[in-house]
């Protein structure tokens, strides 16, 4: 299995047309965990002017509509607000909320490793999510994310993962466990590759530090192509041996922090509530960077 030529041990399920792999991440190059580079910038204070930093967003300048032009687009701007709900290490006084669907869209500079932290947390009686946020290497980008689903794409053209909950069929309670949701050109199915982590369940009420890696394969013909995915600044997943790109030119250029919902998650993972959930969710303190970021970092007074 080209994907994870450098683990030791993975067992491959088919499931509902998705390839599932648990991997085993001991042969795998070490990663960071805890503090990154934002704890050279307590409060995040200066952190924008890093050259190793891509894109911020903290939530605390502007409308929506203006929030918006930073980013490039804006889907369902009618279900996007602005919220006095922070996390414990925010710096500001502000949040994104999306309810029911909704997106922020942009394209980054593109680059062969990306590292994407975000600040998360879901409605107290959210139900299960359809998909969440992707990080997209795209060789024909467009002022809005483009589809996809059941289409295998060319190796010179795209490759995304995206960091999702899922409930793995009715195991874990709403929203679920963190996991992989990965589209590349050698993907098994059609239908993608879900990679699965530390299966903690996630609380809903409770803000979490969810950092996201893609790291391009160094040549179009090696397998050395990685993701990874921290909560709080704790290692989650981490797999190798990825050939995402048949060419050097194709970039990580993209950033979906996407909310989007319908009843087929409840369906699959028999929900025996669907009508009492509530579809909410809160963003904050977005970094993107070619570096690990880490959690916010306590400023003076914290």
């Amino acid at each position: 299995m080209k994907d994870v030529l450098l683990a030791k041990v993975f067992i491959v399920l088919l499931f509902s047309g998705h390839s599932i792999l648990f991997a085993n991440e001991t042969a795998l190059p070490a990663l960071p965990q805890g503090q990154g580079l934002a704890a050279q910038y307590p409060d995040d204070k200066g952190i924008r002017q890093d050259p190793r930093i891509l894109f911020v967003e903290d939530f605390e300048q502007g409308s929506p509509a203006e929030i918006a032009k930073r980013w490039g687009q804006i889907y369902k701007p009618e279900n996007v607000s602005l919220s006095e709900n922070i996390h414990s290490r925010s710096p500001g006084s502000r949040s994104a909320r999306i309810k029911d669907n909704g997106h922020l869209f942009t394209h980054p500079k593109g680059v062969d490793t990306l590292f994407a932290r975000f600040y998360v947390k879901f409605h107290e009686k959210t139900g299960y999510i359809h998909h969440f946020v992707h990080i997209v290497a795209d060789a024909d980008p467009k002022p809005w994310p483009k589809g996809g689903a059941g289409e295998t794409p060319a190796g010179d053209m795209k490759f995304s993962t995206g960091i999702e909950p899922t409930g793995n069929w009715g195991k874990f309670p709403p929203p679920g466990v963190w996991n992989f949701y990965t589209y590349w050109h050698e993907m098994k199915t059609k239908w993608g590759t879900v990679y699965m982590g530390k299966e903690t369940p996630i609380e809903p009420g409770r803000w979490y530090c969810v950092e996201v890696m893609l790291k391009a394969n160094s040549t179009p013909d090696t397998h050395d192509g990685e993701q990874a995915f921290w909560v709080d600044g704790e290692l989650y997943g981490h797999w190798g041996g990825f050939n995402w790109r048949t060419t050097d030119d194709l970039k990580i250029n993209s950033f979906w922090l996407l909310y989007y919902n319908t009843d087929q998650p409840a369906r699959h993972n028999k929900d025996p509530h669907p009508e009492s959930r509530i579809m909410e969710v809160w963003f904050d303190d977005i970094v993107l960077a070619t570096e690990y970021i880490g959690p916010v970092a306590f400023g003076k007074g914290k």
